[in-house]
């Protein structure tokens, strides 16, 4: 039940995230003008173009929305298993859930993400890892293997996207 719950959480932040890029577009800020796009393939921007477009406040309320929908998940989670026997109570399935996923300073994460796609080589590291690795970092723990292994699945991402071009023409 938990993946299924995650994958709901990932699906409704990474929709507000490209409501706020549709909204970012219309408007386009001093950094968006600039071409810091880094090409993939066919030429299409990396995830980390897709996070530097972003103004801070973009990013905070990215944040935002990720603890919003972290906050839905760990109640349902918490709440299901409130009749089960010997575990925790549920506040605190709540607070262990919620701050496995959420609970750091923002402007922390903003700038450990920052960081991390500062790197050309970690461009193609979904968004959705990037926070995780950088909320991992602003914690404390080792994360160099875990970016390696990032870094791994993003150029499979990549080989799988131009992939998907050379079919489709374009």
């Amino acid at each position: 039940m938990s993946k299924k719950a995650l994958v709901l959480a990932a699906l409704i932040v990474s929709m507000s995230f490209g409501t706020l890029a549709d909204a970012a577009s219309k408007t386009p800020t001093p950094v968006q003008a600039q071409p810091q796009a880094v090409a993939v393939g066919g030429g299409s921007a990396t995830f980390a173009h897709s996070w530097s477009v972003y103004t801070d406040k973009e990013k905070r309320s990215f944040l935002f929305g990720l603890a919003t929908a972290v906050r839905l998940m760990c109640t349902d989670l918490s709440t299901r298993q409130k009749d089960a026997k010997g575990g925790p109570g549920v506040e605190q399935t709540f607070r262990d859930c919620f701050n496995a996923y959420a609970g750091m300073d923002p402007d922390a994460v903003v700038s450990a993400m920052n960081a991390l796609y500062a790197d050309p080589k970690n461009a193609m590291i979904p968004i959705d890892g990037a926070y995780m690795i950088s909320l991992m970092r602003v914690r404390g723990d080792k994360v160099d293997d875990i970016i390696v292994q990032a870094r791994k699945y993003g150029e499979g991402l990549k080989k799988e996207i131009d992939q998907q071009r050379q079919k489709g023409g374009q």
